[in-house]
Order: structure tokens, then sequence, then C-alpha cells
């Protein structure tokens, strides 16, 4: 059996208290009475060791309470959700070698490790780092690539800021309104009142003659807008139309009347301006889509990090309260030692008993709140990580078809498909960041766990 499935197992049993446990009286006196007698254990041992660790973890009453402890929060951890959110995508893709992978790369972020004498053993740093800067580095070779294949980069590139700033005024210049007004250069050198005089005027020739919008005065296109306007039926057989033929049903009306065209119309032309548009409308619609699919993969991951927050929530809220209880009891037997003389030291409380009470309260610290927290802790990460799995299944399906530089619009200032795509992966890479993160500080504060223990029991 894997170790998480161990850890899975072992947390699950903690949950499921025995009949003879369950017989126990666990209420909040008879918990004291026990740590009350497990501190006179201590005090006739002296020097705490490997037999009392034993001990702690053989005793039955002391099993009973922290299954006590263990029993709502186990409940909800391993409460299976209404709705999962995070699921909404099943994943259908089949690798193929050198594409972007992304769910392997998420499944080999380091677990954290919960066991408290092995993570007061590991070399954190070493552990979790190296996965942390394999990260980092795609994250790099996915910027360098985007910028290889960006248009505006390589103008920028061959051009410089003068360039992009002149191609930036043609592509304006080719806006109907702003031609309309002179152009771009022209508008740079107005006044705002003869911005202002510019744009009614260029608003009143439209109003006059819709067909300048279209960058060509084509009377078939205004027979077109006309019979949509004045035939109700042929509009709703219009929309009825494939994307085909209703560019069909444009180039015919197009076409008609010929005669009646403005003398410099070119038919031709035109017909290759509209299927640039249709070209520039397919590209935006694909950027579209890709920004769509990204905002659902965040919404799953969205969704998926809630539940883990709320986990962390409930674990926190569990901690504090058997911190509590044990501080409720420390107090109340460190209260209960007397002062004695102490020499030239003065009166203090006894130095021996307080190092006992000390002593026994480390044990319990680390048997009954600490291992059963960072396992706790380890099984919602684990949670957290598969359900990020599912969250960007979707993302990581579609990029495995994904021809980078293959979408690049002629007009650089666009938005790209290319940078949209990075988009999601980019934050596919920082998810699995955070999470090598949460794990590695997740194993920082065991290791401390143990090492704090350690200094306590033993005095180095």
């Amino acid at each position: 059996m894997k170790p998480i499935s161990l850890l899975i197992a072992a947390v699950i049993s903690l949950s499921i208290s025995s009949k003879t446990a369950a017989q126990k009286d666990t209420s909040t006196a008879a918990i004291f009475k026990t740590w009350d007698d497990f501190l006179v254990r201590i005090k006739k041992e002296k020097k705490p060791g490997a037999t009392t660790t034993a001990s702690i973890e053989s005793d039955p009453r002391l099993k009973a309470i922290k299954d006590q402890l263990l029993g709502e929060i186990n409940q909800y951890l391993f409460a299976k959700d209404k709705a999962e959110p995070w699921k909404q995508w099943t994943s259908t893709r089949q690798p193929k070698t050198g594409d972007i992978n992304l769910l392997p790369l998420l499944e080999g972020a380091p677990a954290p490790v919960y066991i408290l004498p092995q993570a007061g053993q590991t070399d954190v740093d070493a552990k979790f780092d190296p996965y942390i800067k394999k990260i980092e580095s795609e994250q790099k070779q996915l910027a360098e690539m985007v910028a290889k294949n960006s248009k505006l980069q390589q103008v920028y590139e061959k051009e410089g800021e003068d360039g992009l700033k002149k191609r930036a005024m043609a592509e304006s210049d080719k806006n109907v309104m702003i031609q309309q007004m002179g152009g771009m250069d022209n508008l740079m050198k107005m006044s705002d009142a003869e911005r202002k005089a510019a744009a009614m005027k260029m608003a009143s020739n439209i109003q006059a003659n819709p067909g300048l919008m279209s960058a060509n005065n084509n009377p078939g296109m205004d027979a077109m807008r006309q019979k949509m306007t004045s035939d109700k039926d042929y509009m709703a057989r219009y929309n009825k139309m494939s994307p085909a033929e209703k560019e069909a049903e444009m180039k015919k009306f197009m076409t008609q009347n010929p005669q009646e065209q403005d003398q410099n119309f070119d038919l031709n032309k035109a017909n290759q301006q509209h299927d640039k548009l249709m070209a520039e409308r397919n590209n935006s619609k694909y950027v579209q889509d890709i920004t769509l699919l990204n905002m659902r993969v965040q919404n799953r991951v969205g969704a998926a990090t809630d539940r883990y927050s709320n986990d962390v929530t409930a674990i926190n809220k569990w901690v504090a309260d058997v911190k509590n209880k044990i501080d409720k009891w420390y107090n109340a037997k460190f209260a209960a030692i007397p002062v004695v003389e102490l020499g030239e030291y003065g009166h203090d409380k006894d130095p021996e008993q307080v190092q006992a009470l000390t002593i026994t309260v480390a044990y319990l610290n680390y048997y009954l709140l600490q291992g059963p927290e960072m396992q706790l802790r380890s099984v919602s990460w684990k949670q957290y990580k598969d359900n990020c799995k599912w969250a960007i299944a979707e993302l990581n399906d579609f990029i495995g078809g994904y021809k980078w530089g293959s979408q690049s619009s002629e007009n650089i200032f666009t938005p790209e498909a290319d940078q949209e795509v990075a988009s999601g992966i980019g934050a596919a890479y920082a998810l699995m960041n955070q999470i090598a993160k949460e794990a590695k500080g997740s194993t920082s504060i065991a290791r401390g766990y143990q090492k704090q223990f350690e200094t306590i029991t033993t005095g180095k």
C-alpha cells in the first residue's frame, strides 16, 4: 500500500471508535483524570524516553480520548461534497511526446511529511525546492515561447518603439470612423473643439449614408440592410442560415446592380475585405473561446480552493479547541504546584513538579494534538491536489493539440490566442507552485513540532 493510502487509512481508523472505547467515560472530568494519572507516571519515571512514548501510544484511555477529539473533524474532512464543481470535465487526452502535459507535473508535487519523527530528520529545502525551481523553469520556457511567436515582440525587436508607434497609427487609420475624421495624425493635431466638430460631422455623414461604416459605399449592402428592416420573414430566414449561407447571401447583395455602384467600387477588393473581416472575426472568436475556457478552469480551481480553505479553517478550529482543553488542564495543575524554598534563589514553584508538568504537556500535545494535526493537514492537502487535477483537466486537453504561432492576426495589436493559452498555463503553474509551498510549509511546521518535543523531553 502506498504511503498516502496508509495515511488515509490511518486517519479514517481514528474516526471509528471501538466498542470498548465508546463505553469509557470521555467527559472533560474523565479526560482530565486520565491526564492526571499520566502526570503521576511522568513524575515516577524521572527521565522519560522511548518507553514513555510507547506507553502513551498503547494506553487505551488516551487512545479513547484521541478518538473522541478526532471524531468530528474526521467526519467533516471525509464527508463527500453534494456538488463537486471541479469535476465538471473528465479528461480524454492521450498525451503525445513533446506536448505540455500539466497533470503529471501537478501530480509530481512532493507531499508534506506528516509523521513527526520523519519530519524532524527532513531537509525541507532539499525536498521541495527542486520541484519549485522546476515549475519556475517551466514558467520561463513558456514566456520565451510566447515571445518567440509574438508578432508584436518580433516587430519591437526589429523596429523598436518608434516602429510600434508608426504601426499603431497606421492600424488606427484603418478604422472607418477615424478615416471619416481625417486620420489619426490629423486628429492628434486638432484642438478639442476641432475634434468635437469633426466627430459631429462624421456622425451626420454616417446617418445620411450608413454605407460609410463599411469603408465602401455599396448600394447592394444598403439594399440588404433595408430588406432586413422591412421584411421580417427575410430577417427570420437569414437568422436561421449557417455562417457559410450568410456569407453567400452577403456576397449576393454586394454583386447585385453593379451599374448602381460607385465608379470606384472594386468587387474583388470588396470580397477580399470581406474575407479578411471574416478571418479576423474568426480569430477573435477563437481568442474569446480560449478566454472562456480559462474562466471555466479558474472557476473550478476556485471551487477546489474554497473547499481546501474551509478544510484548513476547520482544522485550525480543531487545533484551537484541543489546545484550549490542554491549556485549561495545564493552568489548573500549574496553579496547584506549591511554592518552595530555593535557598539563595528565594521562593518559587517546585521546579521538579514544574518540569514534570511541562514534560507531560509536551507528550499530550505531541500525541493528542500535533501528530494528528499534521495528519489532518496532509490529508486535506492531498484532497486539494487531486481536486485541482480535475479542475485543470479541460485546459490540459486543449493544449495537447494547440499549435503555437498558428493563430496570429495581421493586426499585431489585437489579443492573440497564444497569449490567452499562455495565461491559462501560467495560472496552472502558479497553482502548482502554491501547492508545493503549502506542502513545504506544513513539513516545516511538523519539523518544528518534533524539534520542540525533543528539546523539552530530552533537554537538548
